[in-house]
Order: structure tokens, then sequence, then C-alpha cells
């Protein structure tokens, strides 16, 4: 569907149907709630203002993770590079062998590296093709694959830890 201009109400149903992947989106790259909640809403208010560039209305998906992708990436670089001990303290080693205290499959996508944990998400959560995430991400079809190969790699290691 070719659309020159997205209309209000278009674009609200459009970005209630990709709220889901939005937020898992921004969480994967941010790592926090507010701040993913924050760089969602950025996100949604600028796809608003540019949404005459949007041209085909199937390609809203992709189109409207990009422009999150590029959010969450200017947060980050607004960050200072310093960490709070309770934000670290999910990934320290649990003390003893009990089995209920192994990481979950979330944990161990939350453990990744950014670029590694950005790439996994959209793949396996939101359910994007490799060109769709290279669009989004800004990289190349190889470095997606790449990306997920590694990704996969250290998920396998980090859930057969013990």
């Amino acid at each position: 569907m070719i659309s020159s201009k997205l209309d209000k109400e278009t674009f609200c149903t459009q970005v209630v149907r990709c709220q889901e992947a939005m937020f898992r989106t921004a969480k994967a790259i941010l790592k926090n709630d507010q701040d993913a909640e924050d760089a969602v809403q950025e996100a949604i208010c600028a796809a608003f203002a540019g949404r005459e560039a949007l041209r085909d209305l199937e390609r809203f998906k992709p189109w409207m993770l990009r422009i999150l992708a590029n959010k969450c990436y200017d947060a980050c670089r607004k960050r200072r590079p310093t960490v709070g001990l309770e934000e670290v303290a999910a990934y320290l080693p649990a003390s003893g062998t009990d089995p209920t205290e192994r990481m979950t499959l979330w944990q161990a996508i939350m453990a990744l590296s950014g670029d590694l944990r950005a790439a996994v998400t959209l793949f396996y959560y939101d359910g994007l093709s490799v060109r769709e995430i290279s669009g989004i991400l800004n990289i190349s079809e190889a470095a997606v694959k790449a990306r997920l190969s590694r990704g996969r790699a250290r998920l396998r290691q980090l859930l057969e830890e013990k």
C-alpha cells in the first residue's frame, strides 16, 4: 500500500501493533525499563513528525524500529560510562549450585554485549529478517549474520555455565 501521507489514526494503529517489539528492542539496547520507555516515546514522536517519509505502510515496523534504534544509540552516547553495582548484581555468579539459580534465557540475552543483544532480540523475539535487521542497525547483512552466530555461541556458553 503506497500512501502519500500517513494519517494520525493509521499511525496510532501501527504503533500499537508494534509496541511490544519497540519496547523489547529498546530494552535490549538500553538494558533499563525507564530509558527504554523514554526512547520509545522519543521514537514515536520523531516518527510522527517525519511520517511523510514512509512511502509503504507495509514497511512501518522496520521503519519505526530503525528510528527507535537511532534514539537508543543516541541515549547510549549521552550516558556516562559508569555502571552502578545494582545494575550488575543480576549478572554476578549465583552462590551454590541450585538449578533454580541458573540463568534464564532472557537474563543470558541481557548479558550479551549491546551489538549482539540487539541482533539476537530483533531476529528471535521480533521475527525480523537479516535484511530488515541490517537496515534497522545500519550494518551489512554479513555483519548481522556474524552477530547472530556470535550471539548464539555466547548464549550457549552462558546457559551451560553453572
